[in-house]
């Protein structure tokens, strides 16, 4: 049997939840930070197991993740024409 989640009052809730917000933000930030650099890295001639090896990304998500950023940049490119 399962214990019971602790009861917070909404004080308590609401300081979890913005603690919460905040890592979110800098993950999305990291995480977007790290897609660009794999892009580069492809782009640049990297292999996908080197990209990898040194990732948190398969060499499939390191495909489908320079695949996306590439796509994006040359949206936003065909839009700044």
């Amino acid at each position: 049997m399962a214990a019971n989640s602790p009861t917070l009052n909404d004080a308590e809730k609401a300081r979890w939840m913005r603690r919460l917000d905040r890592a979110t933000a800098a993950h999305e930030k990291t995480r977007r930070t790290l897609d660009e650099l794999v892009a580069d890295a492809r782009q640049a001639g990297v292999t996908l197991t080197l990209i990898a090896d040194h990732t948190p990304y398969s060499r499939e998500w390191a495909r489908t993740i320079a695949s996306r950023i590439a796509s994006e940049r040359q949206a936003g490119d065909a839009v700044g024409e």
